[in-house]
């Protein structure tokens, strides 16, 4: 990650001389930016338990980064399964011990990239009988977990898009198999840097997304069906309806950019979008939002008024947000200058509409039966996984407390000054 970013930084020196804002220059500052924001405690603790559990697995003991650390993350390891299955507390004692080895290795958790391990799966499996992959096997399989994880995240309360975008960010599409559920991981690769504010690295995600789609015009979409719950969709109407999805979602990072060419392109996507949807007979918020902006801007007041009239009435809108459609309506209606309606009715409005309609519809999907039922592998005891590192991260935000660990320390003593013989180095 630091040799990353020490040559981000160089190209981005030598490129940047010339002032010019290219589309690669401006991706790579992105990508600059994505590795410099994946550092919080949050992301560590989580790759500390992850660390913990992949080495784990692993065969060739003489391995530095092992080696090295072998004491600790075995520890790690250890822990974790002793929780069982679900999201079971971690002992007092367990967890100054936990901190304790945490402490000693986060430097090391903070520069190591975790892949140098084995897969999760071949931590979280019996170890009775060894496990042979291919370095091919493996990089597949830990995309795949990757992927998986960056989307299970998302409906896990402690964890959320924190942890998701650190998911997101260790998966390489290129790596998986090309499949429906490559394009499905892409869109929401996607929409996570969207979210984050990363909107040429989404551009880019999402503009490879919309090339595969315009590519495989007959590919069958079963798991995009079920994941956007389009049922009464056929193949040939899915495939029109996800294919407008990715236009909007790359019309909006085009539209948060500064550049004029920027919302060009992004009209652009908003009028393919609109087509798309049109054709579908599709009415929701998301449409109504983008059919206001690309009306404001082509001038046609009226099909806008209809369209923002159609909105205000969503309940996905609080009150503040209905006022100032209401603020817009007018405008339009005295026909004020644009300056006016950016005001109340901008860009960010309407970015924020529609990832909020998408994120509810991605937190109402079932993920243990979706994955179940499209037969992704060890799904149950992934979850158990994700449990207990949502325990182990909640546990060392405590300990990293000062006041908490003065309160465990307390209570520590209470239960047995023996106790505390055995990590008389934590305090």
């Amino acid at each position: 990650m630091n040799r990353y970013l020490t040559c981000s930084i160089i190209a981005l020196m030598m490129t940047g001389c010339s002032g010019e804002q290219t589309d690669k220059l401006l991706l790579e500052k992105d990508r600059l930016g994505l590795v410099k924001s994946l550092t919080s405690d949050k992301i560590i603790f989580w790759k500390f338990a992850k660390l913990g559990v992949r080495a784990s697995a692993v065969k060739d003991t003489t391995m530095p980064e092992y080696r090295d650390h072998a004491k600790e993350l075995r520890a790690v390891s250890g822990i974790i399964d002793k929780m069982g299955t679900g999201k079971n507390n971690i002992s007092l004692v367990d967890a100054a011990l936990l901190y304790r080895d945490y402490s000693k290795i986060k430097s090391f958790v903070t520069r190591t990239d975790e892949d140098i391990f084995p897969p999760l799966l071949d931590g979280i499996q019996p170890k009775t009988a060894p496990i042979r992959r291919s370095e091919a096997d493996k990089i597949v399989l830990q995309n795949a977990e990757h992927a998986v994880l960056s989307m299970l995240a998302l409906a896990a309360k402690d964890l959320g898009m924190e942890i998701s975008l650190y998911e997101c960010s260790k998966t390489q599409p290129d790596k998986l198999p090309d499949s429906e559920i490559k394009t499905l991981l892409q869109f929401v690769r996607g929409l996570l840097f969207f979210t984050n504010k990363f909107y040429y690295l989404s551009e880019d995600e999402i503009g490879n997304n919309i090339k595969w789609l315009d590519k495989q015009q007959k590919v069958d979409l079963p798991y995009t069906r079920a994941f956007f719950k389009w049922g009464r969709f056929n193949n040939e109407q899915t495939h029109v309806a996800f294919h407008g999805l990715n236009h909007v979602f790359r019309g909006l990072d085009r539209l948060m950019m500064k550049r004029d060419i920027d919302e060009t392109r992004a009209l652009d996507d908003f009028e393919i979008f609109l087509a798309d949807a049109h054709q579908l007979g599709i009415q929701n918020e998301t449409v109504w939002s983008i059919e206001s902006f690309v009306y404001i801007k082509r001038g046609k007041n009226e099909q806008a008024i209809a369209s923002l009239n159609k909105l205000k009435t969503s309940p996905l809108l609080s009150d503040s947000e209905r006022e100032s459609i209401q603020q817009s309506i007018e405008y339009l209606n005295k026909r004020e200058p644009d300056a006016k309606l950016d005001g109340v009715y901008d860009k960010f409005f309407i970015g924020k509409i529609a990832t909020r309609q998408m994120l509810v519809v991605l937190a109402k999907i079932d993920w243990r039966t979706f994955l179940k039922e499209h037969n992704v592998v060890q799904t149950d005891k992934m979850f158990d996984t994700i449990d207990r590192f949502e325990v182990v991260n909640a546990e060392l935000q405590k300990m990293s407390d000062p006041k908490s660990i003065i309160q465990k320390g307390n209570e520590l003593k209470d239960k047995s000054k023996k106790l505390l013989d055995n990590i008389p180095d934590l305090f």
